[in-house]
């Protein structure tokens, strides 16, 4: 009789617990030192702590059994993919978790203390919580039959800084809710850190890095199923879904590793972005937010925003009051472990806890700061050293990370000689300004001085003494925009006059007309830097990109090639004519680009590209009905009769054709390109003569084929060409 006693209680103390199972039922417990394990033991989930810490936490991670206990998973085994209380842990080593009466999801603190409801909402029906294969951790409402009615709560929704196959990252447009990663504030504290990974709220197609809401990297453009960075498009699958009520990216494994692969990508606590199968880490994303990188960073900030672009990092615009103090030179913190003695000065924390990122930006914001570490085992707090702390070693201090700022290129040490080098290197740039002055005097004084000035300028012939150095028998090539003065000097005579510093993110409009700058990294992202399947074309002036700006607004990018038959004065004339006037069949002109050696022109994106596209193409050609025609050719009229007669500047184009006449997404004709083109003085009504015949033959006026004479019957005479 004692047995089956025996028996009930037993079974009725386990109804009241949990076992290894993937099943939490309503008005069970899972304490700590208990775990659920899924389906084929691939996740598990657990209360656990860190050493050297009272508080516990609850997450799931990869499962020892799955893992097998293979050294080589270290790495995933030591870390939880998800945590249900990252900012509000359990104080003690005395916690639970259930589903209640109402289906409410509660961790409780001791027995029966509710320290964090998970999940509010009540139901009356049977609730229970699963542990799935996929790491996601769902609350169901149960039908009578077991299946499952519907998913109240996941924990898929709410990522922490661990991104798994099934999971999104992006954003819900009707409710707000933003499914991102957050990093770890400390090494061994899981609170919400600096760093977020996720989809750029302006360009949904694309992922990117923040650091306190300043990027510092990008995916690229997803296009194709893949992104425009190859370096992102590792052995992973990424999926793109954009709706009206949701756009968000997901991830899965190449079908040819099997299901055998399980991979991570994790945000760390020094915003680098780890990429992993369960083997070994794929690749990484190392790009410093910061103007000082250290030994495991891909330093970006201040180079050339092109050649960071290739590599996915993004100069970052810095938070508001940020200084940069770092001595002259190339700059980087050295990490080093060692027992220092604890003679710096240590940040007050009274406004919330200080990352180790946090407390990089405080020693570069101090000019005399020389090194930095934390104060706090789990990689919190801050402490300032204005001397070297490593000449400071202490046995009775415990050892602890410290970054000490260095001088040199990267991780080697500087190099003594490297400072003469620099002396000698500079002494000779200078003496070449002073050797040109003193030759220039030289040939002054032997009157030469004539021959000088044309040489600077354009000349078709040469005759000079053989110590005029760099004269040539051919007319020269414009010079390119490659410095910063020239590119000042080019702006000013485009009637913009640029003050302080460019916002590197958006274009602003100048002061005296509506054209707008923009920075080359703006240019480059809306067009997935330059890529092939953004390419509409290629003219004389060279290759036109079409490209989105981060309002959304679709736009034609022409840029300049180097090979290019037209230049800098096209350029000019360009930007300079269609800047003041406004017609409705003129192209509109939104902005230019002139940074290093480019120059580019930003347009109003024309949806039916050129009049030739359906002209001459037999199928398209059935488009162009005789009402179209004619709205067509009435509009050119327009437009011409506004640059002949009705602009503030009598305007010749001279380069009238159909690929030329750009149509809308109403098929309204707008005239573009106007590199050719010249102004008349508004009194002037007889031919100019030119030496330089520019345009298409075929649409050329016989009087300015042969002899270069050139008015507004030359456009009459194109318009006519074309209209036949």
């Amino acid at each position: 009789m004692l047995w089956p006693i025996t028996l009930l209680t037993l079974s009725l103390l386990l109804g009241q617990s949990c076992c290894a199972t993937d099943t939490l039922l309503q008005g069970q417990y899972l304490k700590h030192g208990q775990e659920l394990v899924s389906a084929f033991n691939i996740f598990k989930l657990k209360f656990f702590s860190f050493e050297n810490s009272s508080n516990l936490y609850l997450g799931i991670w990869y499962n020892d059994l799955y893992l097998n206990g293979n050294k080589q998973y270290a790495h995933i085994q030591d870390r939880a993919v998800w945590i249900a209380n990252r900012n509000n842990p359990i104080p003690g080593r005395s916690g639970s978790l259930t589903v209640d009466s109402l289906g409410r999801l509660k961790i409780l603190r001791g027995a029966s203390k509710s320290l964090l409801e998970i999940t509010s909402t009540e139901t009356t029906g049977n609730t229970t919580l699963k542990l799935l294969d996929t790491g996601n951790l769902q609350l169901q409402e149960m039908d009578s039959d077991g299946s499952v009615r519907r998913v109240l709560w996941q924990s898929f929704d709410y990522p922490t800084d661990t991104f798994l196959p099934g999971m999104k990252l992006g954003f819900n447009v009707k409710t707000g809710k933003r499914w991102e990663l957050t990093s770890w504030l400390g090494d061994t504290l899981p609170a919400s850190g600096s760093f977020v990974f996720g989809m750029d709220a302006n360009i949904t197609n694309r992922l990117i890095i923040l650091w306190r809401g300043n990027m510092y990297w990008a995916s690229g453009l997803w296009f194709k199923d893949r992104f425009s960075l190859e370096e992102f498009n590792s052995e992973f699958v990424f999926s793109y879904v954009s709706t009206e009520s949701e756009h968000y990216f997901m991830f899965s494994v190449d079908r040819h590793y099997g299901d055998t692969v399980f991979p991570t990508i994790t945000i760390d606590q020094k915003g680098i972005l780890h990429i992993n199968r369960l083997d070994r880490e794929v690749t990484h994303v190392r790009c410093s937010p910061f103007t000082i990188g250290d030994e495991v960073y891909n330093e970006c900030y201040g180079k050339d925003p092109r050649m960071c672009l290739n590599a996915g990092c993004i100069v970052p615009d810095m938070p508001s009051g940020f200084r940069n103090c770092s001595p002259y030179g190339y700059t980087y913190f050295r990490e080093t472990v060692s027992a220092f003695s604890g003679n710096g000065f240590v940040l007050d924390e009274t406004g919330g806890r200080l990352s180790s990122a946090d407390c990089r930006v405080m020693c570069l914001q101090n000019c005399s700061c020389l090194a930095y570490a934390s104060t706090n085992r789990d990689g919190t707090g801050c402490e300032i050293w204005n001397i070297d702390p490593s000449n400071k070693r202490s046995a009775s201090h415990r050892p602890r990370t410290i970054y000490i700022l260095v001088k040199g290129y990267g991780v080697h040490q500087p190099n003594e000689k490297a400072a003469t080098w620099l002396v000698v290197v500079a002494s000779l740039f200078l003496m070449i300004p002073v050797t040109w002055f003193i030759i220039y005097l030289i040939l002054r004084k032997f009157k030469v001085k004539a021959c000088l000035k044309t040489v600077l300028v354009e000349i078709e012939h040469c005759v000079c003494d053989y110590l005029v150095i760099g004269c040539i028998r051919r007319r020269l090539q414009t010079p390119r925009v490659g410095s910063t003065i020239d590119q000042e000097m080019l702006l000013r005579e485009l009637g913009i006059d640029r003050r302080g510093r460019r916002h590197r993110r958006s274009a602003r409009k100048s002061n005296h007309n509506d054209l707008q700058i923009f920075s080359f990294e703006t240019v480059a992202l809306a067009t997935d830097y330059f890529s092939d399947a953004n390419k509409l074309g290629e003219g004389g002036f060279g290759p036109v990109y079409k490209g989105r700006l981060l309002d959304g607004e679709e736009v034609a990018i022409k840029r300049l090639s180097i090979a290019s038959g037209q230049g800098l004065v096209e350029f000019k004339n360009e930007a300079m004519l269609i800047a003041k006037l406004q017609h409705t069949n003129l192209v509109q002109l939104i902005g230019c680009c002139i940074e290093k050696d480019e120059k580019m022109l930003i347009y109003e994106y024309m949806p039916n590209k050129s009049l030739d596209y359906f002209l001459f193409d037999p199928l398209r050609k059935n488009v162009l009905d005789w009402t179209l025609r004619f709205m067509i050719m009435e509009g050119i009229v327009q437009g011409l009769l506004y640059l002949h007669k009705y602009s503030r500047l009598k305007v010749i184009h001279r380069d009238i054709k159909a690929s030329n006449i750009l149509l809308d997404e109403d098929m309204n004709p707008k005239i573009s390109d106007f590199g050719m083109a010249r102004i008349f003085g508004a009194q002037e009504s007889r031919a100019n003569n030119t030496k330089r015949v520019a345009g298409t033959f075929g649409y050329m006026s016989p009087e300015y084929f042969r002899e270069g004479l050139f008015s507004a019957k030359s456009d009459v005479f194109s318009f006519g060409v074309l209209m036949l």
